[in-house]
């Protein structure tokens, strides 16, 4: 009886220990899920994951003309792999750098969120149901969608060209260029 008395005690006093921090952490933790569980902050979630990912892949871009450049690899002959192992010497070399990047990734982030938040602010005034976020949202997500292809293809992956150049036909035909 002694034993569970004790432990009783002790899950007790563990509680009340730093109370009020215990509470303060449990509420911004609860305010995260909260915001978490925002469609607008998941969607910036999926926004940042395609960043991460058109980063990379121009990273692996820039290596692989590296590699061609500098160490006179055979463009036919380069692994996928060689591509990613070679970032870190292109880093080195400062070939790989944010002031190269056409924009770096807290200025994409910021893109998006301030163009959501006009978007919001639009379908507000205007009375829409997510018109103009889900335009943004397709336009930001298609451009970095965009950009992967054309780094992968930079890369040396020539089916992602011709993908590229399948998809510039069509809208050339929807819009009549």
């Amino acid at each position: 009886m002694q034993i569970v008395l004790d432990f009783l005690i002790d899950s007790w006093n563990s509680l009340t220990t730093s109370f009020i921090l215990k509470t303060i952490l449990s509420s911004v933790a609860a305010l995260a899920i909260w915001v978490i569980g925002l469609k607008h902050v998941q969607i910036l979630g999926v926004f940042i994951l395609l960043v991460f990912v058109d980063l990379l892949t121009k990273w692996a871009a820039i290596a692989y003309k590296m590699l061609i450049d500098e160490f006179g690899y055979d463009p036919e002959k380069i692994a996928t792999w060689e591509k990613y192992r070679a970032i870190p010497v292109a880093f080195e070399k400062q070939l790989i750098a944010s002031k190269y990047m056409r924009k770096g990734f807290v200025g994409k982030v910021m893109t998006y969120v301030a163009a959501t938040m006009a978007a919001i602010l639009f379908d507000e005034m205007s009375g829409q149901k997510q018109f103009a976020v889900s335009l943004v949202w397709l336009y930001l997500g298609s451009s970095e969608f965009l950009s992967i292809l054309e780094n992968l293809r930079d890369g040396g992956n020539v089916s992602m060209g011709k993908f590229l150049d399948l998809i510039k036909t069509k809208i050339e035909n929807k819009v009549k260029l």
